[in-house]
């Protein structure tokens, strides 16, 4: 038997939360990021399959004219959002892992397979009993079929949380709670959901997850910077805070400091916008350079450092070489392609952090000092043109 008071309560609960999300964040900096974009169209599905279900479950065994089709139409984009939301959330996990595009169009097409043959299965069912039947009284009835979607998006859902955790030493720490926080009430809700038809209690469950996603989001905000794309300042601090409190004899942490050469005649020849967007294209140029070597972040105006935690100290230069040369060549690559009307062009300087003798601002003045030199020499040789004071 269905309960409507139960069901409008509880989806009406859950479109206020989701709400509260959508009016809480910030609409200039909405959509700017990938992960964020993905995040936001589960927010939409979500408060759209509580609306679908609450008309859905209020029509059911009702039977004035054109009830029946709707019925239908709308049971069939249930089913087809469920699956939308579960790819959704496996996407969302990955590049939160990965920060990999490339990845996610390699693999990601392969992964939806399943998730395409469900909706093609929704699809046909408008004209034939597939994953569930509309009868003569408008009555809703699962089909023996009904299991299949289900499954798929469990496993989706499921996927998603093993790949945060298999993959958690690449992850922040603050990661793989909020996975399982908004697996919890999914994993609830919809279990009593499946056992009890006439009880919407799942996408409650999905949004109270959502709400979890939501506080790692904002989290997570606060310490990226918009126009890099990278993390900003007050995380590098925090992170060499971390490091420093620690007495890890059995890694090194190094960092490479360097900013974007005559990055001022850019701004003087093509204008701030453009400025803005060689700092954007020098964030993509640095990501995909370091990957999961370590983390990148912008120190300020067109300055950008680099902090890799090395497990033989003995490696430490010649990882700190590798990943300028990696950074040079992709800088190289960028040029070539004439996409852009300037040129990236670093000046590197690198040192290691000794946690035992070295403060934050020492080491931070030391990888300085060292791209200042770097400079300097650039500008002996008539490569750098551009003059600029250092403090």
């Amino acid at each position: 038997m269905i309960n409507l008071p139960a069901i409008y309560i509880a989806n009406g609960a859950a479109i206020v939360l989701l709400l509260t999300i959508l009016l809480s964040s910030n609409k200039s900096l909405r959509h700017s990021l990938f992960d964020e974009k993905i995040y936001y169209t589960m927010i939409y599905i979500n408060i759209l399959q509580c609306l679908i279900e609450s008309v859905v479950l209020f029509m059911d065994g009702k039977t004035l004219y054109g009830y029946r089709t709707l019925s239908i139409v709308l049971n069939v984009i249930l089913f087809a959002n469920n699956i939308v939301f579960a790819y959704s959330w496996v996407i969302f996990a990955d590049y939160k892992v990965f920060e990999d595009m490339n990845r996610i169009k390699r693999i990601y097409p392969f992964v939806a397979i399943p998730a395409l043959l469900i909706i093609i299965g929704c699809l046909a069912n408008l004209v034939t009993p597939v994953f569930f039947v509309v009868d003569e009284h408008n009555v809703y009835q699962r089909t023996d079929l009904f299991i299949i979607p289900y499954a798929v998006t469990y496993f989706y859902l499921s996927y998603g949380v093993i790949l945060i955790y298999s993959c958690r030493k690449k992850v922040h720490k603050y990661l793989f709670l909020p996975a399982i926080l908004f697996m919890i009430p999914i994993m609830i809700g919809s279990l009593l959901q499946f056992f009890f038809y006439g009880y919407s209690l799942v996408w409650l469950g999905v949004s109270i997850g959502m709400v979890s996603l939501f506080i790692n989001v904002q989290n997570e905000a606060s310490y990226v910077d918009v126009l890099s794309s990278l993390y900003n300042r007050q995380y590098l601090n925090n992170v060499l805070l971390t490091y420093s409190e620690k007495r890890d004899k059995d890694s090194t942490l190094v960092g490479i400091m360097l900013d974007i050469d005559n990055f001022k005649s850019i701004n003087d020849k093509f204008g701030h916008v453009v400025g803005d967007d060689a700092i954007f294209t020098a964030g993509k140029i640095l990501r995909a350079s370091v990957r999961d070597k370590g983390k990148v972040f912008r120190y300020g105006g067109d300055e950008f450092v680099i902090l890799m935690d090395i497990k033989n100290a003995q490696n430490s230069q010649k990882e700190m070489t590798d990943m300028m040369d990696s950074i040079e060549t992709k800088s190289a690559l960028c040029n070539e392609s004439g996409e852009k009307p300037y040129k990236i062009n670093f000046s590197f300087g690198c040192s290691v952090f000794q946690n035992q003798h070295d403060s934050i601002d020492d080491f931070l003045k030391k990888i300085d000092a060292s791209m200042y030199e770097d400079k300097k020499r650039k500008h002996c040789e008539g490569i750098l043109s551009e003059k600029r004071h250092y403090f």
